[in-house]
Protein backbone atom coordinates (compact mmCIF):
# COMPACT_ATOMS: atom_id res chain seq x y z
CA UNK A 1 0.00 0.00 0.00
CA UNK A 2 2.79 2.37 0.95
CA UNK A 3 4.76 1.68 -2.73
CA UNK A 4 1.10 2.41 -4.29
CA UNK A 5 0.46 5.61 -2.54
CA UNK A 6 4.10 6.88 -3.46
CA UNK A 7 3.70 5.80 -6.82
CA UNK A 8 0.55 7.99 -7.33
CA UNK A 9 1.92 11.28 -5.74
CA UNK A 10 4.75 11.22 -8.52
CA UNK A 11 2.34 11.13 -11.07
CA UNK A 12 0.28 13.87 -9.61
CA UNK A 13 3.24 16.14 -8.97
CA UNK A 14 4.28 15.65 -12.87
CA UNK A 15 7.30 13.63 -12.42
CA UNK A 16 7.48 11.31 -15.37
CA UNK A 17 9.78 7.91 -15.08
CA UNK A 18 12.54 8.15 -17.94
CA UNK A 19 11.73 5.95 -21.10
CA UNK A 20 14.53 3.41 -22.10
CA UNK A 21 15.86 3.23 -25.06
CA UNK A 22 14.19 1.65 -27.93
CA UNK A 23 15.90 -0.71 -30.71
CA UNK A 24 15.53 1.18 -33.92
CA UNK A 25 17.88 -0.82 -36.31
CA UNK A 26 20.55 -3.41 -35.93
CA UNK A 27 22.76 -5.43 -37.93
CA UNK A 28 24.95 -8.26 -36.22
CA UNK A 29 25.31 -10.40 -39.20
CA UNK A 30 23.86 -13.40 -37.59
CA UNK A 31 23.89 -16.01 -40.35
CA UNK A 32 26.70 -15.48 -42.21
CA UNK A 33 24.49 -15.61 -45.98
CA UNK A 34 24.08 -12.63 -47.84
CA UNK A 35 20.66 -11.60 -46.40
CA UNK A 36 22.43 -10.64 -43.26
CA UNK A 37 22.57 -7.09 -45.19
CA UNK A 38 19.41 -6.63 -44.07
CA UNK A 39 18.82 -5.20 -40.35
CA UNK A 40 18.18 -8.14 -37.89
CA UNK A 41 16.19 -6.03 -35.08
CA UNK A 42 14.58 -2.53 -34.79
CA UNK A 43 11.32 -1.50 -35.49
CA UNK A 44 9.28 -2.27 -38.22
CA UNK A 45 10.19 0.16 -40.33
CA UNK A 46 13.82 0.48 -40.41
CA UNK A 47 13.55 -4.41 -40.94
CA UNK A 48 13.76 -3.76 -44.53
CA UNK A 49 16.84 -1.13 -44.57
CA UNK A 50 20.13 -2.67 -45.98
CA UNK A 51 23.94 -2.08 -45.38
CA UNK A 52 25.87 -1.25 -48.70
CA UNK A 53 29.14 0.59 -49.31
CA UNK A 54 29.93 3.27 -52.00
CA UNK A 55 32.77 4.53 -53.18
CA UNK A 56 34.47 1.59 -55.43
CA UNK A 57 34.88 -1.26 -52.89
CA UNK A 58 34.33 -4.88 -53.33
CA UNK A 59 31.26 -6.73 -53.14
CA UNK A 60 30.43 -7.56 -49.05
CA UNK A 61 31.56 -10.50 -47.91
CA UNK A 62 29.34 -11.68 -44.81
CA UNK A 63 30.95 -15.10 -44.17
CA UNK A 64 33.73 -13.68 -42.25
CA UNK A 65 33.94 -14.12 -38.41
CA UNK A 66 32.46 -11.09 -36.72
CA UNK A 67 32.79 -10.01 -32.77
CA UNK A 68 30.29 -12.81 -32.01
CA UNK A 69 28.88 -14.49 -35.42
CA UNK A 70 29.89 -12.77 -38.24
CA UNK A 71 30.78 -9.57 -39.74
CA UNK A 72 30.38 -7.83 -43.44
CA UNK A 73 33.92 -7.57 -44.73
CA UNK A 74 34.88 -5.87 -47.97
CA UNK A 75 38.08 -4.68 -49.66
CA UNK A 76 39.06 -2.30 -52.43
CA UNK A 77 39.67 0.78 -50.03
CA UNK A 78 42.60 1.65 -51.45
CA UNK A 79 42.74 5.40 -52.75
CA UNK A 80 39.63 5.85 -50.69
CA UNK A 81 39.95 8.58 -47.96
CA UNK A 82 36.83 11.00 -48.04
CA UNK A 83 35.39 8.67 -50.06
CA UNK A 84 34.98 5.05 -49.37
CA UNK A 85 32.36 4.47 -46.66
CA UNK A 86 29.87 1.75 -45.14
CA UNK A 87 26.49 3.17 -45.27
CA UNK A 88 22.82 2.51 -44.31
CA UNK A 89 19.51 4.63 -44.13
CA UNK A 90 16.77 4.19 -40.94
CA UNK A 91 14.14 6.19 -40.16
CA UNK A 92 13.54 7.62 -36.58
CA UNK A 93 10.42 9.49 -36.97
CA UNK A 94 9.15 9.70 -33.86
CA UNK A 95 12.49 9.08 -32.01
CA UNK A 96 14.83 11.04 -30.10
CA UNK A 97 17.60 10.74 -28.30
CA UNK A 98 19.46 9.14 -30.76
CA UNK A 99 22.68 7.01 -30.02
CA UNK A 100 24.79 4.68 -32.42
CA UNK A 101 27.12 1.99 -31.37
CA UNK A 102 29.75 0.02 -34.21
CA UNK A 103 32.71 -2.47 -34.07
CA UNK A 104 35.49 -2.30 -37.39
CA UNK A 105 38.23 -4.40 -37.62
CA UNK A 106 41.38 -4.33 -39.61
CA UNK A 107 42.78 -7.58 -41.53
CA UNK A 108 45.14 -8.37 -40.09
CA UNK A 109 47.83 -10.15 -42.56
CA UNK A 110 45.58 -7.49 -45.52
CA UNK A 111 45.23 -4.23 -43.08
CA UNK A 112 42.57 -2.15 -44.09
CA UNK A 113 42.15 1.67 -43.24
CA UNK A 114 42.96 2.66 -40.30
CA UNK A 115 41.07 6.15 -39.70
CA UNK A 116 37.67 6.72 -39.71
CA UNK A 117 34.61 9.04 -39.26
CA UNK A 118 30.72 8.68 -38.73
CA UNK A 119 28.47 11.42 -40.98
CA UNK A 120 25.33 11.89 -41.23
CA UNK A 121 22.34 13.20 -44.16
CA UNK A 122 19.06 14.17 -43.80
CA UNK A 123 16.94 12.47 -46.64
CA UNK A 124 19.01 12.02 -49.86
CA UNK A 125 19.30 15.67 -50.92
CA UNK A 126 21.10 16.53 -47.31
CA UNK A 127 24.35 17.24 -46.88
CA UNK A 128 26.87 15.15 -45.19
CA UNK A 129 27.85 15.96 -42.08
CA UNK A 130 30.28 14.89 -39.12
CA UNK A 131 28.71 13.27 -36.07
CA UNK A 132 30.79 14.33 -33.01
CA UNK A 133 33.25 12.18 -31.20
CA UNK A 134 33.02 9.61 -33.65
CA UNK A 135 36.55 9.52 -35.21
CA UNK A 136 37.73 5.68 -35.13
CA UNK A 137 41.16 4.28 -35.07
CA UNK A 138 40.52 0.29 -36.22
CA UNK A 139 43.23 -1.77 -35.73
CA UNK A 140 43.24 -5.75 -36.14
CA UNK A 141 40.83 -5.68 -33.13
CA UNK A 142 37.20 -5.82 -31.82
CA UNK A 143 38.15 -3.55 -29.12
CA UNK A 144 39.34 0.14 -30.64
CA UNK A 145 37.70 0.93 -33.70
CA UNK A 146 34.58 0.90 -31.53
CA UNK A 147 31.57 3.53 -30.51
CA UNK A 148 29.66 2.45 -28.00
CA UNK A 149 26.12 4.54 -27.24
CA UNK A 150 27.62 8.20 -28.77
CA UNK A 151 25.00 10.48 -28.92
CA UNK A 152 23.82 11.24 -32.77
CA UNK A 153 22.83 15.21 -33.24
CA UNK A 154 19.57 16.52 -32.44
CA UNK A 155 19.18 17.39 -36.23
CA UNK A 156 18.42 13.98 -36.98
CA UNK A 157 15.31 13.12 -34.27
CA UNK A 158 12.32 12.49 -35.79
CA UNK A 159 13.62 11.95 -39.64
CA UNK A 160 12.17 9.77 -42.04
CA UNK A 161 15.20 9.22 -43.69
CA UNK A 162 18.67 8.91 -41.92
CA UNK A 163 21.66 8.25 -44.18
CA UNK A 164 24.58 7.21 -41.49
CA UNK A 165 28.06 6.49 -42.91
CA UNK A 166 31.16 5.21 -41.71
CA UNK A 167 33.69 7.32 -44.14
CA UNK A 168 37.94 6.45 -44.45
CA UNK A 169 39.58 9.85 -43.53
CA UNK A 170 43.02 8.40 -44.51
CA UNK A 171 45.01 6.38 -47.10
CA UNK A 172 46.51 4.70 -44.28
CA UNK A 173 46.25 1.37 -42.94
CA UNK A 174 46.49 -0.45 -39.89
CA UNK A 175 50.24 -0.79 -39.77
CA UNK A 176 51.21 3.01 -41.02
CA UNK A 177 51.51 2.01 -44.74
CA UNK A 178 49.15 3.12 -47.32
CA UNK A 179 45.89 1.48 -47.98
CA UNK A 180 46.39 -1.93 -50.99
CA UNK A 181 43.56 -2.67 -52.73
CA UNK A 182 43.77 -6.31 -51.07
CA UNK A 183 43.09 -4.55 -47.42
CA UNK A 184 40.18 -5.57 -45.13
CA UNK A 185 37.91 -3.71 -43.02
CA UNK A 186 35.25 -5.60 -41.29
CA UNK A 187 32.07 -3.77 -39.67
CA UNK A 188 29.58 -5.28 -36.83
CA UNK A 189 27.08 -4.67 -34.21
CA UNK A 190 25.59 -1.58 -35.86
CA UNK A 191 22.80 -0.58 -33.07
CA UNK A 192 20.65 2.15 -33.24
CA UNK A 193 18.25 3.10 -29.93
CA UNK A 194 16.37 6.47 -29.05
CA UNK A 195 12.89 7.14 -27.17
CA UNK A 196 9.94 7.50 -28.44
CA UNK A 197 8.59 11.06 -28.36
CA UNK A 198 6.58 11.55 -25.62
CA UNK A 199 3.15 11.91 -26.04
CA UNK A 200 2.85 12.78 -21.73
CA UNK A 201 3.26 16.39 -20.63
CA UNK A 202 3.98 17.12 -17.32
CA UNK A 203 1.25 20.04 -16.20
CA UNK A 204 0.70 21.57 -12.78
CA UNK A 205 -2.15 18.95 -12.10
CA UNK A 206 -0.31 16.10 -13.37
CA UNK A 207 0.13 14.29 -16.70
CA UNK A 208 -1.16 15.13 -19.51
CA UNK A 209 -1.86 13.17 -22.80
CA UNK A 210 -1.43 15.18 -26.08
CA UNK A 211 -1.02 13.19 -29.50
CA UNK A 212 -0.16 14.45 -32.61
CA UNK A 213 -0.55 12.23 -35.73
CA UNK A 214 0.19 10.92 -38.55
CA UNK A 215 3.86 12.34 -38.41
CA UNK A 216 5.44 12.01 -40.73
CA UNK A 217 2.18 14.04 -42.67
CA UNK A 218 0.87 14.63 -46.45
CA UNK A 219 -2.35 16.09 -46.18
CA UNK A 220 -3.40 16.18 -42.65
CA UNK A 221 -2.22 15.85 -38.86
CA UNK A 222 -4.54 15.50 -35.97
CA UNK A 223 -3.98 17.19 -32.81
CA UNK A 224 -5.57 15.31 -29.84
CA UNK A 225 -5.09 15.99 -26.27
CA UNK A 226 -7.08 15.43 -22.29
CA UNK A 227 -6.46 19.13 -22.01
CA UNK A 228 -7.96 22.35 -23.14
CA UNK A 229 -6.32 24.27 -26.41
CA UNK A 230 -6.92 27.95 -26.82
CA UNK A 231 -4.10 28.30 -29.56
CA UNK A 232 -2.70 26.04 -32.25
CA UNK A 233 0.12 27.39 -34.27
CA UNK A 234 2.61 25.56 -37.14
CA UNK A 235 6.06 27.45 -37.52
CA UNK A 236 8.96 26.57 -40.12
CA UNK A 237 12.30 25.89 -37.74
CA UNK A 238 13.17 29.01 -38.33
CA UNK A 239 9.99 29.81 -35.99
CA UNK A 240 7.58 31.61 -39.22
CA UNK A 241 4.63 31.30 -38.85
CA UNK A 242 3.20 29.54 -41.45
CA UNK A 243 -0.61 29.01 -40.08
CA UNK A 244 -2.56 29.37 -36.97
CA UNK A 245 -5.49 28.43 -34.98
CA UNK A 246 -6.87 30.31 -32.70
CA UNK A 247 -10.16 28.98 -31.95
CA UNK A 248 -8.53 25.49 -31.31
CA UNK A 249 -10.48 22.54 -29.93
CA UNK A 250 -8.86 19.71 -28.17
CA UNK A 251 -9.77 17.31 -31.12
CA UNK A 252 -8.27 19.45 -34.35
CA UNK A 253 -7.34 18.30 -37.68
CA UNK A 254 -5.35 20.64 -39.54
CA UNK A 255 -4.97 20.72 -43.51
CA UNK A 256 -1.14 20.57 -44.74
CA UNK A 257 -1.78 19.02 -48.29
CA UNK A 258 -0.03 22.49 -49.52
CA UNK A 259 3.07 23.26 -47.34
CA UNK A 260 5.54 22.39 -49.27
CA UNK A 261 7.55 19.00 -47.75
CA UNK A 262 10.34 19.47 -44.78
CA UNK A 263 10.43 20.12 -41.33
CA UNK A 264 7.82 22.03 -39.20
CA UNK A 265 7.18 23.26 -35.07
CA UNK A 266 3.68 22.65 -33.74
CA UNK A 267 2.86 24.82 -31.07
CA UNK A 268 0.34 24.28 -28.69
CA UNK A 269 -0.84 26.79 -26.18
CA UNK A 270 -3.35 25.48 -23.25
CA UNK A 271 -4.29 27.21 -19.90
CA UNK A 272 -3.31 24.14 -18.35
CA UNK A 273 0.25 25.07 -19.00
CA UNK A 274 2.48 28.50 -18.50
CA UNK A 275 4.62 27.59 -21.60
CA UNK A 276 3.14 26.48 -25.11
CA UNK A 277 4.24 22.67 -25.50
CA UNK A 278 6.28 22.38 -28.91
CA UNK A 279 6.40 19.27 -31.04
CA UNK A 280 8.34 18.92 -34.27
CA UNK A 281 6.28 17.52 -37.62
CA UNK A 282 7.23 16.21 -40.49
CA UNK A 283 5.47 16.83 -44.12
CA UNK A 284 6.26 14.70 -46.95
Amino acid sequence: MKKFCIAVCILFLGISVAQSQVLLARWTFPTGNASDSIADGGIAANLNKAIHTEGGTSAIDFSKNGYTTKAAQATGWDNGADLKCWIVEITTANYENLKISSRQQSGGNNPGPRDWKVQYRLGLTGTWTDVPNTTLNVQNDWTTGVLDSVDLPESCENQASLFVRWIMTSNTNSNGSPVASNGIDKIDDIIFTGKQMNTAVPGPSGIRILRVFPNPAHERITVQSDFPVTKLTLMDLAGKVIVSYSQASQDQILDVSRLRPGYYQLSVQSPSFPDPVIRKIIIL
